[in-house]
């Protein structure tokens, strides 16, 4: 069986293979890597749970006045050490295009010192 990550959604697909404990369980950057992306797509304050939970988009990003991309990197990188099982950032890329488009493309060390594939996120 094949248990692979989807690069979209980063949802688990599942490829012909049954639901047994060595089937379930992915390797560690993958699971840090998915709620990395979920953090790093929910704006603070909507989710009503944790409302300090998120980017904040509304607060230090987004607005009239464009901010600088260092001080946007800045955020990026505090939220991404602040997900559990994250030790450190490996590398880390960013782009800020004259349509405000930001992208940034970034690489974890997890918990148990393995190091993820490389993360993109546009937003």
């Amino acid at each position: 069986m094949d248990l692979l990550l989807d690069p979209d959604s980063w949802d688990i697909v599942w490829n012909n293979g049954p639901l047994t404990p060595e089937f379930t369980t992915q390797p560690l950057t993958q699971t840090v890597g998915q709620s990395l992306k979920i953090r790093l797509l929910t704006f603070r304050n909507e989710w009503f749970i944790n409302t300090a939970y998120g980017v904040p988009y509304f607060q230090s990003i987004l607005g009239r006045k464009q901010k600088s991309k260092a001080s946007v990197d800045l955020i990026f990188q505090t939220e991404i050490l602040a997900e559990p099982g994250v030790r450190e950032i490996v590398t880390f890329n960013s782009t800020l295009s004259s349509t405000r488009k930001y992208t940034l493309v970034f690489s974890i060390k997890v918990v148990d010192g393995t190091v993820s594939a490389p993360i993109t996120l546009t937003i």
